[in-house]
């Protein structure tokens, strides 16, 4: 017995030269890929260093003429996008479990990522290919930030998962938190002024303080 297929052509596809071009010329498009969804599957290196490159699984899936459903398979080595410029950065690696959207190269890159940017040959003749892609962040992410930036104003907030935040605003710049050093003091480079009353740490004078002889104890108020 013989057993059939079901590609993408229409009904309407082959009643005329003209709907059959337009076929060919629609599946041609289709093996154009510009960018895609994908789903991290493991991360490779990253940190203070080299921006990762990351494991990816596309999370759209191929369907043939019936609708039946093939996932695709997993994409190695794929380098990842940073917000960086010269020897400044924003490190914020992807973890596993993100979905974000891969951009594809129109050309083989694996001769430039070998020779670290470096102006290169393409590695083939391929084009199109997701094994090109570069992971360019998150989308569709579920997760609620608990350590961030929030630019969005007014101000500035920069907070962390340890309930730590710095704000900026009209009036100034709020610190919540213990400022410590690595000896576990707190250093001004000058002085600190306790509001209200405007009172030095460095000049202020307690004058209500009676001194003791070195076996009389701490000092008593007047």
């Amino acid at each position: 017995m013989t057993e059939g297929y079901f590609g993408q052509r229409g009904i309407t596809d082959s009643t005329s030269e003209t709907n059959a071009i337009q076929f060919l010329i629609r599946q041609a498009m289709g093996e154009v890929r510009t960018g895609i969804p994908v789903k991290i599957i493991a991360v490779h290196g990253g940190g203070v260093g080299a921006a990762p490159t990351v494991d990816v699984q596309p999370v759209v899936t191929q369907i043939d003429g019936q609708g039946n459903q093939t996932p695709h398979g997993i994409i190695y080595g794929i380098p990842v996008s940073r917000s960086q410029g010269g020897a400044a950065g924003i490190i914020m690696d992807p973890v596993v479990g993100d979905v974000g959207h891969m951009v594809i190269s129109d050309r083989d890159t694996s001769a430039l990522r070998s020779n670290k940017g470096d102006q290169s040959n393409p590695g083939s003749f391929r084009m199109h290919d997701p094994a090109d892609g570069v992971y360019h962040g998150a989308m569709l992410n579920p997760v609620t930030p608990n350590r961030y930036i929030n630019m969005n104003g007014p101000g500035i907030t920069l907070a962390d998962e340890f309930g730590n935040t710095i704000i900026t605003g009209a009036a100034g710049i709020l610190i919540n938190g213990v400022l410590i050093d690595r000896t576990g003091k707190v250093t001004a480079p000058s002085d600190v002024i306790a509001n209200p009353g405007n009172i030095s740490l460095v000049h202020h004078v307690n004058t209500d303080v009676l001194h003791g002889s070195d076996d009389s104890g701490p000092p008593k108020a007047s």
